[in-house]
């Protein structure tokens, strides 16, 4: 009868994904990391909303991130993802969720304990919202990419689950300077409690670190509010920037150390960074004498901080696990004065302001005539003057609105009328736009507890003072309850553009522009953490509010997608076109070049569409990727007459320091597609050998 029962706890435990033996442990830990990189050619970026920023290649692979944090004395866990992603839009974690239902039943993983966040960055491709305005860019819907993006995450998050095991959770913070800049500090002096701070954007890094119990880390969680923004508009190849790239080489330090498992999942995380830019040097200029130079002193400078705080790591996190999510239906929710200090006021209809189509002038700008940051109700008719025609030139004009052209410009502009409740901010185009909505009305307010640490999710880019406000709310709630930090969780769970202080919105520039709900939506943020908050510290239960619509299955314009792939008779795919020299040495660039399929017949996840191949002992060994930050893959179009669909697959490498002596070659592989059958089919080519000399 003993030995029945203790099969029994055994078989309970396994299927809860616990190891019994873990019970006496302070936390059970599982990491996991997968690839999420979407089509590589021929679809437009989401960041910068330039519908010519077509993607061309791959600088870096896209990845989640995945972390399951699990107390050992029930079934109660939760999972924190960072994925490499310009936001996570709400169809991707509807599609998550509904994935992990599937595989784990209704319970397990739901809307409350899963947290899904995105490292922001500007160049990796997009169309992969359910609502309008992040497709514009791409020109539609692509859905190839949202399936890439939504299996990733989800298998990022089973890998985690899997690998569940006892461990503890260190706590750490310090002061990175030198890296952010506020690209907007004009609205930022307008606050009264800038006194309170000494800098104008957030330099705290938080950092957990996951240890297995052998004291071997398995993983970490960096937040630190920047801008993912070093590669500017004029980047083809998809890159996870700075951000991605933090992540690369600490992991890549990692799988060196000795405290280290080996196999270290890193995660550089965003948070309050809507005003923050790693252009340190001027308006684009992050200091390189390239924008990739610029990406990996912005990256080597997280890092290198992101060591020293895992070198020191001694506060560890007591267990202590707890979560609420709602969702609110935000357009017209009303915000007590205490939070408004304006007395009782309803958050606004949604609606985009003239200064948006400004973009940002220090990382961004559209450069369209007669736009420009600070467009308000205050100084139209003298210092700018809307018209018909300057509307309809901004249509043109900035790539992000080119899609209106389907939607019918005139009409928007006929029935737009500015919404006093958003004043000072001059309406360009409502939520809600000839039929198609741009935004979720339906926002995800999220907050996890980890022992003295709470994370605040974010739906949206929080300003570098909005989110200050935020944090000090929901601290001072939860004072005398064993929390000691509280850290925003940037662009969690769906994406709403941004959320400025009222003192910046009032000033209208590119950050108030985009800040879609009105004045008032940081006080509603602060009302709502702050009840939910409150709850968590009485063991309360916050009401779930209205379940977002699936609109999965109501997407109008699609991305087009390959048709077929050609070549001329005599060639073949893979065949070398452009050939390497026979010696390099350090600092040079090799570069040989293939005739190609489209990479969108696959996008050859957790593979590489390059290697760089290495001579050991006679065989060929893989030596670096398409994911390693000295590679590139370049993608391009051949526009010789006679060849109408034949394409070049390009392989760079840029030789490092640290490059061993050798015999070397390029290695393509890809995918072709017939037009007669539509049958995709695999091939490879391989440049000649050269030698590295160092």
């Amino acid at each position: 009868m003993k030995t029945k029962i203790i099969r029994w706890y055994t078989t309970f435990f396994i299927l809860l994904g616990f190891s019994p033996l873990a019970l006496s442990a302070e936390w059970l830990l599982g990491t996991g990391k997968y690839d999420i990189t979407g089509p590589a050619a021929d679809v437009g970026m989401v960041g910068y909303g330039e519908t010519s920023q077509t993607t061309k290649g791959i600088h870096s692979r896209l990845w989640s991130r995945a972390f399951v944090i699990a107390n050992p004395q029930d079934s109660q866990r939760l999972v924190f993802v960072s994925a490499d992603l310009q936001s996570i839009t709400q169809g991707v974690k509807q599609g998550v969720v509904a994935k992990l239902k599937s595989r784990y039943g209704n319970d397990r993983f739901t809307d409350e304990n899963v947290m899904l966040t995105a490292t922001h960055t500007h160049v990796g491709p997009g169309g992969y919202d359910h609502y309008v305005m992040l497709n514009m860019s791409a020109l539609g819907y692509a859905e190839d990419n949202y399936n890439a993006i939504v299996e990733g995450i989800y298998q990022s998050i089973v890998m985690a689950n899997s690998s569940l095991a006892e461990g503890d959770i260190y706590l750490e913070q310090g002061t990175l300077l030198n890296t952010s800049i506020n690209r907007n500090p004009e609205p930022y002096a307008q606050n009264p409690d800038t006194g309170n701070y000494q800098y104008n954007t957030n330099k705290t890094m938080t950092q957990l670190k996951l240890v297995n119990a052998n004291n071997k880390a398995l993983g970490i969680i960096n937040w630190f509010a920047l801008h993912n923004v070093s590669l500017g508009t004029g980047q083809r190849q998809l890159s996870s920037d700075h951000k991605g790239a933090a992540s690369y080489l600490f992991e890549q330090w990692a799988s060196n150390q000795t405290d280290s498992t080996g196999n270290l999942v890193a995660a550089f995380a965003n948070s309050n960074l809507g005003d923050a830019s790693p252009n340190i040097c001027g308006p684009g200029n992050g200091c390189g004498s390239s924008e990739y130079e610029s990406l990996e002193l912005a990256a080597e400078k997280q890092a290198n901080k992101a060591k020293s705080l895992y070198s020191t790591s001694n506060n560890k996190l007591l267990n202590n696990l707890d979560y609420r999510h709602q969702y609110i239906y935000f357009p017209g929710y009303t915000v007590a004065g205490e939070y408004t200090g304006e007395g009782q006021q309803n958050i606004c209809e949604g609606a985009v302001g003239w200064s948006f189509t400004a973009g940002s002038s220090w990382d961004g700008p559209s450069g369209i005539d007669g736009i420009f940051e600070g467009m308000s109700v205050e100084n139209e008719g003298t210092e700018w003057d809307r018209s018909e025609s300057l509307f309809e030139s901004v249509v043109r004009g900035f790539p992000l609105f080119g899609l209106m052209n389907a939607f019918s410009a005139a009409a928007v502009y006929k029935d737009t009328q500015d919404d006093p409740c958003q004043y000072p901010k001059p309406t360009f185009v409502e939520r809600k736009v000839v039929g198609q909505q741009l935004y979720t009305p339906y926002l995800p307010f999220q907050m996890f507890r980890i022992g003295s640490l709470v994370l605040v999710a974010a739906p949206s880019e929080m300003t570098t003072m909005a989110g200050r406000r935020l944090e000090e709310k929901v601290l001072a709630s939860m004072q005398g309850h064993g929390v000691t930090r509280v850290v925003i969780a940037g662009l969690a769970n769906a994406y709403t553009g941004y959320v400025t202080t009222h003192e910046e919105f009032d000033r209208q520039h590119y950050e108030g522009g985009h800040t879609i709900y009105g004045p008032n939506t940081l006080a509603a943020y602060q009302q709502i953490y702050t009840g939910m908050a409150n709850a968590m510290n009485n063991n309360l239960a916050v009401d779930a509010g209205p379940t977002p619509t699936d609109l999965s299955n109501d997407q109008i314009i699609h991305v087009i997608g390959v048709v077929y792939d050609d070549k001329r008779l005599w060639e073949s795919f893979g065949q070398v076109w452009n050939d390497v020299r026979s010696n390099y040495s350090v600092g040079d660039t090799v570069s040989a070049s293939f005739r190609s399929g489209h990479p969108r017949n696959d996008f050859r996840t957790g593979d590489t569409f390059i290697e760089i191949q290495r001579k050991v002992n006679g065989n060929w060994e893989t030596y670096l990727t398409d994911n390693d930050l000295d590679t590139r893959f370049i993608w391009t179009r051949d526009t010789a007459v006679d060849c109408l669909a034949c394409s070049f697959a390009e392989g760079q490498w840029v030789i490092g320091e640290d490059t061993p002596a050798g015999t070397y070659r390029i290695k393509h592989k890809g995918n072709w597609k017939s037009g007669w059958t539509g049958k995709v089919s695999s091939y490879s080519g391989k440049s000649s050998s050269f030698t590295v000399n160092n």
